[in-house]
């Protein structure tokens, strides 16, 4: 059903559309060119995983077996003289070349290689420091706990034992008001809200149910005799009831159109008010096809291994897909490489693990 359909258009005789039709026939614009941008990029990623598949997949193997090798080489030389902090590099060298094997190879024997160099390498975290507010107030059971082991002939331990008392009772007591008074501040902002009446988001809602309501009483196939009529009422519906579940109003209104329940007429007739509600469900469903973007353009950054935090577009998808490979393939070369040049001479390591604390100063600085 094309969108235009859904735009509120002024009459030649009649005045100019409100700011509410103004509105509305915004939204409706914006969501179809967010839908439109969507179908190219499901297009483009396609296209991109079929082009990834066939000369991606194979090379990205290639490299995962190479940093998997390195890895594996430098774990051997760990057993070599070395410096303190040739010996940092080279832990951190392998560290880096394991964990990204660990993280991308699809195989398990490879994968379980990697997570153990990963083990036996990784510095060993800190304990986290026990919370200082629970340490200053004991609870009332550890309290009473502790009778257990008082001397009481001792008159300071008895001091210290019943102050512990008084803290633990003071902080159980501050606990129980601060729940109190936060039920209390609940329920009068519940009937603050209930003063009011029903918030635009309520308002939004009841408007998304009467269109789902009048296009199931219009469209109930056990309402039709006709077999093809009944068939294609319940394809309708069954469009019906995802567009409901999911908040789109915009396709619950175009299957109005197709369910003949709306012409243009009855849609530029509709008040003011009647449109407000709509007009938060054409946002809200907005801001879920931005949510929706977000998490395909990341998830496709993610999955080719490019930058999250750039804006992806679809008709520059495959060129972004090309320099990936090209950037897989000068790793694997390299890698290859790097590998013969230390089978070839062992010396080759220290000139190397020199060459990588120069390249991280660069990157860090």
């Amino acid at each position: 059903m094309a969108t235009s359909l859904l735009s509120i258009d002024a009459a030649a005789d009649q005045a100019p559309l409100s700011a509410q039709q103004q509105l509305f026939n915004a939204w409706v614009q914006r969501i179809a060119e967010q839908r439109a941008w969507l179908l190219a990029w499901d297009e483009a990623v396609q296209a991109c995983r079929t082009r990834f598949a066939r000369d991606g997949v194979p090379l990205r193997t290639r490299y995962l077996d190479l940093q998997a090798a390195l890895a594996l080489y430098l774990d051997q030389q760990s057993a070599r003289k070395l410096s303190k902090l040739e010996r940092q590099l080279l832990e951190n060298c392998l560290l880096e070349s394991a964990q990204q094997v660990a993280d991308l190879s699809d195989t398990p024997a490879q994968r379980a290689a990697m997570e153990e160099l990963v083990r036996r390498y990784a510095p060993e975290e800190d304990e986290e420091p026990e919370d200082d507010a629970a340490q200053a107030a004991p609870s009332a059971e550890q309290a009473a706990n502790a009778s257990d082991d008082i001397d009481w002939q001792d008159s300071e331990a008895v001091a210290q034992f019943l102050e512990a008392q008084e803290q633990a009772a003071a902080a159980q007591a501050e606990r129980a008001r601060a729940q109190h008074h936060a039920k209390r501040q609940q329920r009068k902002a519940q009937q603050a809200q209930k003063a009011k009446g029903p918030t635009a988001a309520e308002l939004a809602n009841q408007s998304l149910r009467e269109v789902y309501r009048r296009l199931a009483s219009r469209l109930h196939p056990d309402r039709e005799q006709d077999p093809v009529e009944r068939a294609r009422k319940t394809a309708l519906m069954q469009r019906v009831n995802i567009a409901y579940e999911a908040s789109r109003l915009m396709e619950l209104l175009e299957l109005q159109w197709e369910a003949e329940q709306m012409d243009p007429a009855k849609l530029a007739q509709l008040s003011d008010a009647r449109l407000a509600p709509y007009n938060r469900m054409l946002e809200e469903q907005w801001n879920d096809l931005q949510r929706d973007v977000q998490a395909r353009t990341q998830s496709f950054a993610r999955e080719f291994g490019l930058d999250t935090t750039k804006r992806l577009q679809p008709a520059k998808l495959m060129a972004q897909v090309r320099e990936r490979l090209q950037q897989l393939q000068a790793g694997v070369d390299y890698l290859r490489q790097l590998l013969q040049a230390l089978e070839d001479d062992p010396d080759t390591l220290k000139q190397w693990l020199k060459h990588e604390r120069t390249w991280a100063r660069q990157r860090d600085q």
